[in-house]
């Protein structure tokens, strides 16, 4: 048996992997517990965090509403992180 998705599923997957990367505002919140609980681990305020997700949300590699095709990465989660800087290969956008 494939682990490949079909056709009919292939914009639901991520292009480097067989999970997919739709993910619900419950799933987003848990893997964010995991990272809140590291005490290193210092956040954006939520002004911040909007201000950086608006500018993912415009981003033509922002892709599946999820996702950013230059990183990988959930953005979701990567803008809650102070440290963190978008990965525009032209340099951060936040």
């Amino acid at each position: 048996m494939s682990m490949l998705p079909s056709a009919s599923q292939a914009d639901n997957f991520c292009k480097g992997c067989t999970a997919t990367v739709h993910i619900s505002e419950e799933e987003i919140q848990k893997l964010f517990g995991h990272v809140a609980r590291i005490r290193s681990v210092k956040l954006t305020t939520e002004a911040e965090y909007e201000r950086r997700m608006q500018t993912c949300r415009a981003c033509e590699a922002f892709q599946l509403g999820t996702t950013c095709r230059w990183c990988g990465c959930l953005m979701e989660i990567k803008a809650k992180l102070q440290a963190s800087t978008c990965p525009a290969p032209a340099g951060s956008r936040w």
